[in-house]
């Protein structure tokens, strides 16, 4: 059981209000400001005791994107001011100009995604939007599109697990790994049809397309603190789209 943790017990829409506005206002400006969200970021992730998990994920996701883009950018996009040279590559002034631009928006957007991702908790998320009115059947859309690449990757282990007990050889070089890998399709296709089977009986077991009101399990709070929140966020969001366009390296601006 984690204990009571202010970022953690907050609201998942107050949550989702917080990653929007960090992943719109990061559109607004350059990388100077990007930068300090990203640090707002970490530390809101380590206030909420997810620092590890969310600097991994983020490293191996959004940083990996962002260097591909910008080497890409950088080397092949046209321009007349040449800056490094070598073979059929160079380094332009303008692809560099370019690549900043968009690795900054990935880097915001991605970042606040990430952060999304692990301080909102699906679960309550489901309860606090179907509170909204939302409807069960698209709230169980969205509980089964986040778990999906988790549970079959899940079931892709336990196939693996029982394919090397049975003495087949799952590592070794790359071709040792694909012969061992295309025989688990099968298993693990017939596993998720089964299981989807399996999910309707339990909801139907649970009274899921049966109308009228429901009783939960589970509470999801919306103290006047989250609902004070989520209007900060919405007066720093319009804000900070006020405060001006985009500032472009090299001291261009524009509008979205």
């Amino acid at each position: 059981m984690e204990g009571k943790n202010f970022i953690r017990d907050l609201n998942p829409i107050t949550q989702l209000y917080l990653c929007l506005f960090i992943a719109v206002s990061s559109l607004f400006y350059d990388y100077r400001y990007t930068a300090v969200l990203i640090v707002v970021m970490i530390a809101i992730a380590a206030m909420a005791g997810k620092a590890g998990e969310f600097v991994g994920m983020w490293l191996k996701s959004i940083v990996l994107i962002s260097v591909v883009v910008f080497v890409m950018q950088a080397l092949f996009l046209p321009g007349d001011t040449v800056l490094w040279k070598f073979w059929i590559f160079s380094v332009k002034q303008e692809g560099i100009d370019n690549a900043v631009t968009l690795c900054t928006r990935i880097m915001g957007v991605g970042t606040a995604a990430v952060l999304g991702i692990k301080l909102v908790d699906v679960g309550k998320l489901v309860v606090a939007l179907e509170d909204r009115g939302v409807s069960p059947s698209a709230t169980y859309v969205i509980v089964s599109t986040v778990n999906i690449i988790p549970q079959m990757s899940k079931k892709m282990t336990v196939i693996m697990d029982a394919q090397r007990s049975r003495g087949v050889e799952t590592e070794s070089n790359m071709f040792v790994r694909a012969k061992a890998f295309f025989p688990t399709i099968g298993p693990l296709i017939l596993n998720s049809i089964v299981s989807a089977e399996e999910r309707a009986i339990t909801l139907e077991a649970r009274a899921f397309s049966v109308s009228g009101k429901k009783t939960r399990l589970h509470t999801v709070a919306d103290t006047g603190t989250d609902r004070a929140l989520r209007v900060v966020f919405m007066i720093m969001l319009a804000a900070a789209r006020g405060g001006g366009g985009i500032k472009r390296v090299g001291g261009q601006e524009g509008g979205l």
